[in-house]
């Protein structure tokens, strides 16, 4: 079987796309190729399409073009792409390849997106709002396959496509973040923190705990990696930092490659997931909390239904109240003065992502979930070719 992935936004080594999904296909002798804007290296049973530095070059609207054409130069069983402006191409595709099965992986809640694009004028917002959830219920309606991130954007396609999801979840990969003790490296700071930096990711609420902190004569040590809201969310950052005298406490490292995530996390005591109540984040799980515990850190997430899910107050890290600097100040001095307590913590979650948690306990369901696709595809196009319909493997 071969397996086609294609992005014309995401980066060719993102880390659900190239990482978690075509690597893992491939290690299990899958054969996979990604469309991407960039080139990588082949691998065994990974290949990147010719024609990614062309797509690496042409203004967004041509990659969607261009991605159409390498696409049906390829000969897969099963296309999967990752990008809602996809969707006309891939319904194209879909006609033009009747024997292969179209999917397309929903990495987020996008319409709740569109609500918080900072480069999107705001009058604009609710009508690309509408305009995703309508493609959502085309995709969901016409493509063979929705592979989604979170059970919450899940049941936005369950009323069309009840029996086409599958839920991939963003789960560290053992082959990156696993390490024998004697690998890992020493703690040099007391919190870490991977991920957007703005105010409904919560890093303000952060700056607020710090200080209060400080009136205690408390000063933690941070590191913080991500993005920013482009450059004016930069210098909002660097202004809050600045405002609050938290510079000497604060390190900003800026965006990691997913591939030195773990040696960067290790060197933290308490991992944190800061995200406030908005709408997306009521839906999508926070897979840095994954990576915090598959490092063997005790995690201090914002107390929301997807993080609840997994993170058990008092069991492997606390929970706190997403708007409130005063009980997320509390949280850290509490985790601070008790280490072993903290380590402990974290082995609980580092055994859970040994365990289950992890991306390479996905790969086996989601190939089923391929291959019952492409047989039904099959049976389709050629009836006497498959005598019993297979049923999609539910996760």
């Amino acid at each position: 079987m071969k397996i086609c992935h294609i992005t014309t936004v995401h980066p060719a080594k993102d880390a659900r796309i190239f990482y978690r999904m075509c690597r893992g296909l491939a290690a299990r002798r899958i054969e996979v190729v990604e469309i991407a804007p960039g080139r990588f290296d082949a691998e065994p049973c990974l290949q990147p399409s010719e024609w990614n530095d062309a797509i690496a070059k042409g203004s967004r609207p041509l990659r969607a073009v261009l991605a159409l054409r390498a696409a049906l130069a390829e000969h897969a069983e099963v296309y999967q792409f990752h990008d809602p402006e996809f969707i006309p191409m891939a319904l194209a595709l879909k006609l033009l390849k009747p024997d292969s099965a179209v999917v397309y992986d929903v990495h987020e809640d996008y319409p709740s997106m569109m609500r918080d694009k900072y480069w999107l004028p705001r009058w604009l917002r609710p009508a690309l709002t509408m305009g995703t959830r309508l493609a959502h219920w085309v995709a969901g309606r016409w493509l063979d396959g929705i592979v989604v991130a979170d059970p919450g954007v899940a049941a936005e396609f369950a009323a069309t496509t009840p029996t086409k999801i599958f839920v991939y979840y963003n789960f560290p990969s053992l082959s990156l973040f696993a390490r024998p003790p004697a690998a890992q490296p020493k703690a040099e700071v007391d919190l870490v923190y991977v991920g957007g930096l703005s105010e409904r990711t919560g890093v303000f609420v952060l700056f607020d705990a710090l200080e209060i902190l400080a009136r205690r004569g408390i000063k933690p040590t941070v590191r913080l990696a991500g993005y920013t809201d482009g450059e004016e969310g930069l210098a909002t950052v660097n202004a809050a930092l600045n405002r609050q005298g938290l510079c000497d406490q604060v390190a900003f490292h800026g965006r990691l490659p997913h591939d030195q995530v773990s040696e960067w996390l290790a060197t933290g005591r308490i991992g944190l997931v800061l995200l406030q109540a908005a709408p997306k984040f009521m839906k999508n799980i926070p897979s840095k909390m994954f990576e915090y515990w598959a490092c063997g850190l005790p995690v201090l997430a914002s107390d929301l239904p997807p993080a609840r899910q997994f993170l058990v107050d008092g069991k492997n890290g606390y929970l706190f109240s997403p708007a409130s600097a005063s009980q997320l100040a509390d949280r850290i001095s509490f985790m601070l003065s008790r280490p072993e307590r903290c380590r402990s913590l974290g082995r609980a979650g580092q055994r859970r992502v040994q365990g289950e948690w992890n991306n390479e306990s996905q790969i086996g369901p989601l190939i089923q979930f391929y291959e019952a696709l492409a047989h039904k595809g099959l049976h389709k196009t050629h009836p006497t070719a498959a005598r019993q319909p297979m049923d999609l493997p539910e996760h």
